[in-house]
Order: C-alpha cells, then structure tokens, then sequence
C-alpha cells in the first residue's frame, strides 16, 4: 500500500511538473540578441520632461538610446502614447483615455509642461529607426483586435525595428496567430505580491509565467526585482531572451548583465549607449 502511493505521489509529481514545463514555454529562439541593450522607459524622461512626450522621445534619440512606449487606443480609433488608463496621474484632470477623441486628449498638457499627449504615428516619425519595443496596454480589453491590427498598420513602414510586447497573453496571442513574424514579449512580474485586480489563480498564473502556452512568447519582459519558480525554470529549460524592467540605478546594472540580455531603464544620467 505504502509503495502504491509513494508511486502514485511520484507519477503526480511528474505530470505537475510536465504540465508546468508545457505552459511556461515560450517560442522558439528567432534571434540571438536584441537590436540594443539599452531601451530608455517611457523615453529619456526626468524634471522638466515628462515620461512618454515627444521631448522625452528626443532625448532618448539624441543618446542613441532605443526606446520602450505605452500605446492605447482613443474613443475615435486613434493610437496615442500614453501609459496610464486615466488621466488623472500625467494631466491632473478626470477622464478615461480611451473614453475621450483625440481631439479632446489634445487640450491636455502633461505634468504641467507644454509637452501634449502625442501620436504613436508622430512618435514613429520623430525616431526614424531607432528600436522601438511598443507595449500594447489592455486598457481597450484584454483582446483587442482592432488595436493590434492598427498598432501593425503604424508600423508597416517604420524603418527600424519594432518588438512587440504585453502584459495582457492574450494580446501576445494575437501576435502569434495573426502576426508571427513579429518579436513578441511577455511583460511579467510578481502580481501575487501585487495583485493589481487579479484574483489570485490569475496573479498566480502570470507570476510564472504559465500563460506562455497562449502567447508563446519570443522574450520576457520581467521585473528586475522579482522573483518566481517558473520564471527561473523557463530561463533554464528554454534560455529566451531577458529584458529587465524598470532599472533605475544604474549600480544595478553590473548585478544584471549576467542574468538578462536587455535592460528597460529609467535614468537620464546613464551614459552608456550601444
């Protein structure tokens, strides 16, 4: 009886951790390296310059800096650089962004600046060719079709390159199914710690990185500081590409280099470009 459960247990144990090794997978390695290490977040922003305005994007172009932006979609079906949902945070004002015409949004300046909330078009033109990582916010749904769809006609003919990444795996899905040509990424971090609206079996679940088998991903966007079982698995099993966020010292950066391939950063003192 004893050696029946034991065995039982064991045979479990196995098929808990296949099922686990089955969901963290990601997508076949497609490149060895990012085009650059160093992705300024938001832009190269700081006092006097707002995260995610054109002179932050500038900024960053002048260092050579590649960058990583927010784009959502407005009431008229126009994509906007923009991270937060309202505008409560970057404009001091009510109003959901998705909500509200471009029109509208334009009357609005961020944090007290002259800076306006710009075109996901308008912030293409200004890098050229600059990497671009594009993380597409859920705040228009978790699948959202249509933003995906118009997120692929502005970048047709940009002329750098362009990855693509989410926090939502069903818009990394999309990206699998409709667009695989794209580098796609799954953005994580501990949501049990932080559960940001989760229920708990979805914090859980995206904590390590079970959603892969949805999206299966080509990198994996993950905060620096956290740390997850299924994150550290799908490092060893499947070696992806690592893209550390938000690291805002730069002492850090020693610590990490061994561990990740590319770093989202935010500070505007950083002098190393590559």
């Amino acid at each position: 009886m004893g050696m029946a459960f034991t065995a039982a247990a064991a045979v479990l144990v196995l098929g808990l951790v296949g099922l686990a090794v089955a969901l963290i997978k990601p997508n076949r390695r497609r490149v060895d390296q990012p085009p650059t290490r160093w992705y300024a977040h938001r832009g190269l922003h700081g006092p006097g310059i707002p995260e995610n305005s054109l002179l932050a994007f500038q900024k960053a172009k002048e260092k050579g800096f590649g960058v990583e932006l927010d784009v959502q979609m407005t009431k008229d079906g126009r994509l906007v650089v923009f991270h937060d949902a309202t505008l409560k945070r970057m404009c001091g004002a009510k109003g959901i962004v998705s909500q509200l015409t471009y029109d509208e949004l334009r009357q609005y300046r961020l944090t007290g600046s002259e800076q306006k909330i710009p075109l996901f078009r308008e912030v293409l033109d200004l890098l050229e060719d600059l990497p671009v990582i594009c993380e597409i916010k859920p705040h228009n749904g978790n699948s959202n079709p249509a933003l995906c769809e118009l997120v692929c006609e502005e970048i047709r003919d940009y002329k750098g390159e362009v990855w693509i990444e989410s926090f939502s795996p069903l818009i990394v899905r999309w990206f699998k199914v409709h667009r695989p040509d794209l580098i796609r990424g799954q953005l994580s971090m501990d949501f049990v710690a932080r559960r940001e609206g989760l229920k708990f079996h979805q914090a859980f679940l995206m904590k390590h990185l079970l959603v892969n088998i949805l999206g299966r991903p080509d990198f994996v966007a993950y905060c620096h500081k956290d740390r997850a079982w299924g994150f550290s698995l799908c490092r060893k099993l499947f070696r992806p590409l690592c893209l550390a966020w938000t690291v805002n010292d730069p002492a850090l950066f020693e610590q990490l280099v061994c561990k990740f391939d590319g770093f989202i950063f935010e500070n505007r003192l950083l002098d190393a470009e590559e």
